[in-house]
């Protein structure tokens, strides 16, 4: 039997799910269609399974490394930031999210960093995407072009 490690579209926590399964249900309640997510190590051993989901969990929260494993492999961030800001329906909080995340990923961000994840969401431009959380104090300028999320 195989064994994978998936993360939960709605609260972020990595699980531990057979793999041949159509949908599992994470502790958050929420109900997964597998095919639908990506399968981030497989295994056959369910000891090697409990510990992959520990560290991909400490690894989403900021510690430690990713299991190494059959479909391990390094997304681009930007490309990250733009799936989790999909998940949010509010336009403002989705702009939000797009500014927390970048500002944890560079400790600040500029147009460009904006422009990159707007590219790939194909939603607002990032003018005016700025122009909006200024409006709303979302973000602040902490030097020229360098901004970050409140």
């Amino acid at each position: 039997m195989k064994y994978g490690v998936i993360v939960c579209p709605k609260c972020g926590m990595a699980k531990g799910v057979e793999s041949a399964k159509k949908t599992t249900t994470c502790q958050c309640g929420r109900e997964i269609d597998m095919s639908r997510v990506k399968i981030m190590f497989l295994t056959d051993s369910p000891r090697v399974l409990a510990e992959s989901v520990a560290q991909v969990n400490a690894s989403l929260r900021g510690g430690g490394g990713m299991p190494s494993g059959k479909r391990s492999r390094r997304r681009d961030p930007y490309t990250a930031i733009s799936e989790r800001a999909k998940m949010v329906k509010d336009p403002l909080e989705r702009m939000h999210v797009i500014a927390k995340e970048l500002t944890e990923l560079r400790s600040g961000f500029t147009i460009e960093d904006l422009r990159r994840v707007t590219v790939l969401l194909g939603k607002d431009s990032p003018e005016d995407m700025l122009a909006r959380l200024r409006e709303h104090n979302m973000v602040y300028e902490v030097g020229d072009g360098t901004f970050r999320a409140v």
